[in-house]
């Protein structure tokens, strides 16, 4: 029973109830005036003991007629969406809510690479449940391979997981749109950041000096130094060059 009829019984009931206070409170309170008041409705039925009075009141009864079938249709017929499932199982009998269940296969099928948003489905059926699956999955999925995963993702978390029974193949129905987050994202390349350019230099003024640090020449050698290793000698007191011829010892 969905929450619209429960509205309907719920106001209907409150309508006999006012009803019934109302016909008590004139019973008690002015029982003359519930008497004529009755009186001129006999009056009135017999005065219209005719077709056209009992063509009136016969389809006034038909319209009543009507309208309670129709609402015993509505409460009868059944609901949209289940709220707890009962799976008998080793003679006894689990109630399980669908929410919660529902809850649980989706989180399990929004774990496949390819699934961007999952809505699933729960009946009970054959002492099992029953589950029809709705899937968005990216452009790029192979729609074989995504079926076959979403299919071993409900059935392991219903059976393995939950230790529930299912009943037949889950059905699935697949729709393309929509990108998991960091699927087509741009790579951000950061490059290092330019040298300072100098300011253009205007005709008419003095360029500004750089500020990097100058290149400083290369020292000037002294007119008298030697490329070459100098040697001392400490008994001779002077310096030899390498390559110049030694005295005989």
């Amino acid at each position: 029973m969905n929450e619209m009829n429960r509205y309907l019984v719920v106001l209907c009931a409150a309508a006999c109830v006012v009803a019934a206070a109302v016909v008590v409170f004139l019973t008690w309170a002015a029982p003359v005036e519930s008497i004529d008041a009755l009186a001129d409705i006999v009056e009135f039925l017999d005065d219209n003991d005719g077709t056209a009075g009992k063509l009136v009141f016969t389809l006034g009864a038909l319209a009543l007629a009507v309208l309670a079938l129709l609402w015993i249709v509505v409460e009868l017929a059944p609901d949209d969406e289940v709220k707890e499932l009962r799976i008998e199982q080793a003679g006894a009998t689990t109630i399980i809510p669908a929410d919660a269940l529902r809850l649980r296969l989706e989180e399990s099928l929004l774990a496949l690479s390819a699934v961007t948003a999952a809505r699933s489905e729960v009946r009970p059926r054959d002492k099992g449940v029953a589950v029809a699956i709705d899937l968005t999955v990216i452009q790029s999925a192979n729609v074989g391979d995504v079926t076959q995963q979403a299919v071993r993702a409900v059935v392991d978390t219903l059976h393995e997981d939950l230790g529930l029974p299912v009943s037949g193949t889950p059905d699935v129905r697949i729709a393309f749109g929509g990108s998991r987050s960091g699927d087509h994202g741009a790579t951000t390349v950061i490059a290092p950041p330019e040298p300072p350019q100098p300011p253009p230099v205007q005709p008419g003024m003095t360029p500004p000096p750089l500020t990097g640090t100058p290149t400083e020449p290369p020292a000037q050698e002294h007119a008298d130094a030697s490329p070459d290793t100098l040697v001392y000698d400490a008994s001779k007191g002077d310096e030899e060059r390498p390559g110049d011829p030694r005295p005989p010892q």
